[in-house]
This record gives C-alpha cells, structure tokens and sequence, in this order.
C-alpha cells in the first residue's frame, strides 16, 4: 500500500465562522491534502493528547479538515506549527505501522513457501515409500 504524506494545505478562510463554545469561539478549518482514514485520524487523536503544547484547542477532522475551535486571540501561526508537527509525526507512526505490517506480510508467505515446499518434500517421499 502506498502511502502519500498528508499536509495541512492552508485554512478555508470562507469557512471560517463563529462557534458558541465560549465567548471568542471561532471555527478554524484546516485543509488537508488528503482525507485521511480511520486509522490515521485514531494515530492523530493520540498524538495529540501527547503532545506537550499548552494551548491545545477542541477539534473535529471532518473529511479533509481539521476543525478547530480557536481564540480570536490565540497565535494562529504556533498552532499551526503544533498542528503541523502532530500531522508530521501521525505520517511517520502510519508509515511505521504499514512497514510492520508488510513485514509481518512477508515472513507469513516465507512460511508459507516453506511449507508448501515440505508438503511437497513429503509427497515425492511417498514414491519410495515401499507398501509391498
């Protein structure tokens, strides 16, 4: 399975609008260049949680964005960065996790091969085998 790197593109500036979480709510779409899947947004939702950064805000990933509900007076280019980071590293656990996968792949039809190679030792075997 080939994977592509998932980006934060930019912010969908007209879907920017108010959000009634607290006083200066606001939602704040972050475009992503792929639309991730289940397993990726699960790797994301814990790295988040990780994370050290100390203005995490609520979030949603909603098909290619990841909406967050910032402050009118939140510095937006540091959660950016933040967000960036946490994409960054969800990319290279995913990849970790299809790495192993496709190991554990291949030492399963290594087995494979190496058993049907036995049956077919023990089946040529049974030509010498003397019943009379």
């Amino acid at each position: 399975m080939d994977f592509i790197d998932i980006k934060i593109l930019g912010v969908e500036k007209e879907a920017i609008e108010k959000d009634n979480s607290f006083e200066q709510a606001y939602k704040y779409p972050y475009l992503l260049s792929e639309k991730p899947d289940d397993l990726w947004i699960k790797f994301f939702h814990s790295l988040y949680r990780l994370h050290s950064y100390d203005k995490k805000r609520q979030y949603t990933i909603i098909d290619r964005h990841i909406v967050a509900i910032i402050s009118a007076e939140d510095k937006r280019q540091q959660f950016l960065d933040f967000l960036k980071d946490v994409v960054n590293s969800t990319n290279q656990k995913y990849r970790e996790m299809l790495s192993a996968k496709a190991q554990e792949k291949h030492k399963e039809e290594a087995r494979k091969k190496r058993e049907e190679e036995k049956i077919r030792e023990l089946r040529e075997e049974t030509d010498h085998l003397g019943f009379f």
